[in-house]
């Protein structure tokens, strides 16, 4: 198989994409009528197919040097070494950690989102602070249920999107992100070669990164022999789609929502939004018709409200913090982390419209709920909290995670 036969359809205007892509890229779907978006998204799609097929032998001849994922300074963490992902997570008002493993018995393979502030279109293979603080965020504390493996990629950079957000969008978006998805793919092939063993893994990836994952996981696990291998996928900010009312059958043709913590080859996916600022309308006008996103919370994976055991940096870091109104913590301690109270979550589905509803229930002194998307200093209200949407869930996942494992190996 070639890097490029498992590549997402992000020309195409059946794929979904992630919120973050989706509003840069122009598909203005959040702001207009569905009829209208939907001809916008299927304009865009089309002229961004023509823009590969003219450019890519162009672009890829001036690309830089692909990563070599053989050396262990193209991945951001890994088993077995100090990285970005063995950090401090001592968190106030959470009580004891769990002891991370020393060896888990399944993989977690994570590809970050949109974070990236490096200038032009794609990001170096670097760590830099704009990864570390992402994997410290949405990754390092998965590492008490399963091994790590990060891998760094050419990425469509913030710089990128910023500009097309501006207005001032660039022809080779098709280009640049044929990049990032073929470096994932070779790290992928590298990591079934050298080290899956055979291990159940799990994939995770928000924005961006949920994207490119839909793409691999359709072409190799999606009914395939392959999938026997995976214990569930985790794409947050992201659309995830079925046909209205069923849990399969869309983005994926035989893996179907996440419903209960002993399931396993399924799928987690969510678009967080406060309780009182849900999606505007159309929010999904741009998806195929009869095909609804999926909504699974973490906290409550057969429906309802529920408690979110959510890890907040107590310095109210987010994964772009220039892009956000951080929470805010009254008096954080010596502790790098905060576990806050009185957060809830469910998943509504309001004005066709799925998404994770956050509310904060009980007063908390020492806590404001921040992680609002603002652009040009003003709330953007199609983007809701996609900035947290990890953080929110973050010990929830671990005990899903941790579930799903178990059930994994329990397999006969």
């Amino acid at each position: 198989m070639t890097l490029r036969s498992w590549r997402p359809k992000t020309a195409q205007p059946d794929q979904p994409r992630s919120v973050f892509t989706l509003r840069s890229a122009g598909v203005e779907s959040v702001r207009k009528p569905r009829k209208e978006s939907a001809v916008r998204a299927s304009v865009w799609a089309a002229t961004a197919a023509l823009a590969l097929l003219a450019s890519s032998a162009s672009a890829r001849a001036q690309a830089p040097t692909p990563p070599d994922y053989a050396l262990d300074s193209a991945w951001i963490c890994r088993p077995g070494r100090d990285d970005a992902c063995t950090v401090d997570l001592s968190t106030a008002e959470a009580g004891p950690l769990p002891s991370p493993h020393s060896d888990p018995a399944i993989d977690c393979f994570y590809v970050y989102p949109t974070i990236s502030t490096a200038p032009g279109d794609s990001a170096p293979i670097a760590v830099t602070e704009d990864e570390a603080r992402t994997v410290r965020l949405q990754l390092a504390r998965l590492r008490s249920v399963c091994r790590l493996y990060a891998p760094l990629y050419r990425q469509l950079t913030v710089s990128d999107m910023k500009r097309r957000l501006e207005g001032g969008r660039t022809p080779d978006l098709p280009a640049a992100m044929a990049l990032a998805e073929d470096d994932v793919a070779a790290a992928w092939a590298r990591y079934l070669e050298h080290d899956n063993a055979g291990r159940g893994v799990v994939l995770i990836g928000h924005s961006q990164g949920a994207l490119i994952l839909q793409g691999l996981i359709r072409d190799q696990m999606d009914g395939q022999a392959l999938g026997d291998r995976l214990v569930s996928a985790i794409l947050p900010g992201s659309f995830v789609t079925a046909p209205a009312g069923q849990d399969v059958g869309g983005t994926f043709k035989t893996l179907p929502a996440c419903r209960a913590k002993i399931q396993t080859g399924c799928v987690v996916a969510f678009n967080s939004f406060r309780a009182e600022a849900p999606p505007p309308e159309a929010y999904e006008g741009a998806l195929e018709a009869g095909e609804r996103a999926l909504c699974v919370n973490p906290a409550a994976l057969a429906g309802g409200r529920a408690p979110l055991k959510a890890y907040f940096a107590a310095d109210g870091t987010t994964i772009i913090p220039w892009f956000s109104a951080p929470p805010r913590v009254a008096a954080p301690d010596a502790a790098p982390f905060v576990a806050p109270r009185g957060l809830t979550a469910a998943c509504v589905r309001e004005d066709g419209a799925a998404y994770l509803s956050i509310s904060q229930a009980g007063a908390d002194d020492d806590f404001v709920l921040g992680g609002d998307f603002l652009f040009q200093g003003e709330r953007d209200e199609a983007m809701g909290l996609h900035l947290i949407d990890l953080e929110l869930v973050m010990g929830d996942l671990v005990e899903l995670i941790g579930a799903q494992g178990a059930a994994y190996l329990a397999r006969p």
